[in-house]
């Protein structure tokens, strides 16, 4: 078993526990909806916040290539969202993905991922003009 099967399989049991034991102490997770987050405790509280806005998850790491010190997943994303999100409750995401893990002593210190954000926020049912607001803050690195 590797650290991103393990990440993979934590993740769709909601076990939030279970995640923030797949990171070093002092990782850093940047996430394109929820941003970057660094330590245990920050983690725990964005795993639990995306738990919250979202339920029947689906994360199934597809191709995966893993070395002692990273790792690579192509990626399958899909959830439904809660009406902890009243824009978007009931709305069915689905997206593919990639991400990045850097590894230290087999556990996550680093994470990194790259998805179609524009994609994502259309199916949340983002109007146009605020899909391009997003993007054009992204763009310029807010």
């Amino acid at each position: 078993m590797s650290i991103v099967n393990d990440f993979e399989k934590a993740f769709n049991r909601q076990d939030v526990g279970g995640l923030v034991a797949c990171f070093t102490e002092g990782a850093s997770y940047r996430d394109n909806f929820y941003g970057e987050h660094r330590g245990h405790a920050a983690l725990r509280a964005m795993f639990e916040r995306m738990f919250r806005e979202g339920r029947d998850y689906r994360w199934v790491m597809d191709t995966v290539v893993e070395a002692s010190d990273r790792a690579t997943a192509e990626w399958t994303f899909g959830y439904v969202v809660t009406d902890a999100v009243p824009r978007s409750t009931g709305r069915k995401i689905g997206f593919r993905g990639m991400s990045l893990f850097e590894l230290e002593r087999g556990k996550i210190a680093i994470y990194r991922e790259y998805f179609d954000v524009g994609q994502a926020l259309l199916q949340l049912g983002f109007a146009p003009e605020a899909l391009t607001k997003v993007l054009r803050r992204k763009l310029e690195g807010h």
